[in-house]
């Protein structure tokens, strides 16, 4: 039987159902159907971003800059001893351990480091501010196991190695950049694209410049960690998920988030999780956002439970709040005393905010754990 080629549309159907790092690979192979991958639903359950890689579901895609006449030699003098003996804890099996010759980092024909923010090409994010705008290059040298041969031109065979689930693919460093080597991969994966692509979990905690593709549909992310948050991370955020668009949870490491609460990417998130030991100081603050459901996933030891119900109480909050902070451990709720309680158990206690709502506090268990919960509701008539 004559073999026939599918329809367009019945390729696109059947791409949609492949595991993403193999659709990609299978169409960088055959340029047939790469107009229908970009179409076609794309579903990720994990990204993860790093400034010199990235982790796609489960496969990580590396990139180094391998210089070769750095590799096989003994490590920098600091390391050894008055006699050139290596210190104890860089002894291996009684040997000195080689240098492998990568480096995570592009750098000059000098052998200088480039900044990230060096290189930023059109689509680019900036998700940290630099550490310093009067770092000027050559300024801080290169630490080099030793010289180079020249110093005015790439003295020896250097390369870009790019590892792919333990396979390894090899460039000329001196057609391209590591930055640019990123930039391409990124734009070959998801730039371009005219067809809806979801992200269960993205991760931008560790990367401080995102090498984005400047052209495409916009993914649709579910979840996402930012780490530390500011006003430049989330202006990022929002580059990559597009204006009034909403997060079902974002992730953050900060609790100092007052200048930015107003910002759309916080406001539109329905759910806030706040990843990072809290500080007395910044409770009032993490009360004052505007977002629907917040969980905090550290206990405030310093604070009891009933210091947070008196500082959840000194402000009308909207009805359909709720925090939920982790525990420490638990309290007899019906031995707390404040002026507003309405009803009170061991588990839980109701409190009158205003005529219009009622604020419920206790305790439940989620994820094998013990949280406070907060719940401001409307109040029964």
């Amino acid at each position: 039987m004559d073999s026939q080629r599918l329809l367009f549309c019945d390729t696109k159907t059947v791409l949609s159902y492949m595991e993403p790092n193999f659709r990609f690979n299978l169409a960088l192979k055959i340029p047939s159907i790469r107009k229908a991958s970009k179409a076609a639903p794309l579903h990720i359950d994990r990204l993860v971003f790093y400034d010199n890689s990235f982790i796609l579901n489960e496969t990580e895609y590396k990139m180094t800059v391998y210089r070769q006449c750095q590799a096989k030699t003994k490590p920098p003098k600091s390391l050894f001893g008055a006699n050139g003996e290596a210190h104890a804890q860089n002894r291996s099996f009684g040997e000195v351990t080689e240098s492998s010759g990568e480096v995570d980092y592009d750098f000059d024909e000098y052998g200088f480091k480039i900044r990230p923010e060096e290189s930023i090409q059109p689509g680019d994010i900036q998700l940290i501010e630099s550490a310093s705008v009067r770092w000027r290059r050559g300024s801080k040298v290169d630490n080099l196991t030793y010289e180079c041969p020249e110093k005015n031109s790439l003295p020896c065979n250097h390369f870009i190695r790019l590892y792919v689930s333990g396979s390894m693919s090899q460039f000329p460093y001196t057609n391209m950049k590591m930055y640019y080597l990123m930039k391409r991969l990124l734009t070959i994966f998801f730039g371009n694209r005219n067809g809806e692509w979801t992200v269960k979990n993205m991760n931008l905690e560790s990367s401080a410049l995102l090498r984005w593709p400047a052209n495409g549909y916009k993914p649709t992310v579910q979840c996402l960690n930012i780490g530390v948050c500011s006003q430049l991370k989330l202006n990022g955020v929002q580059s990559i998920i597009g204006s009034g668009v909403s997060l079902a949870t974002l992730k953050t490491s900060s609790t100092v988030l007052c200048r930015i609460s107003d910002h759309p990417v916080l406001r539109n998130a329905e759910h806030l999780i706040v990843c990072c030991f809290p500080l007395p100081a910044s409770l009032s603050n993490l009360f004052s956002i505007q977002v629907r459901k917040v969980s905090i996933t550290f206990p405030f030891y310093s604070l009891s439970d009933e210091q947070l119900i008196d500082m959840w109480m000194e402000k009308t909050r909207p009805t359909g709040v709720r925090y939920s902070i982790l525990a420490g451990s638990k309290i007899n709720l019906a031995r707390i005393s404040h002026p507003e309680v309405i009803q009170r158990s061991t588990d839980c206690i109701k409190l009158a905010m205003g005529d219009e709502a009622v604020v419920v506090v206790q305790y439940t268990e989620a994820h094998s754990k013990t949280w406070l919960t907060i719940e401001t509701v409307p109040k029964r008539k």
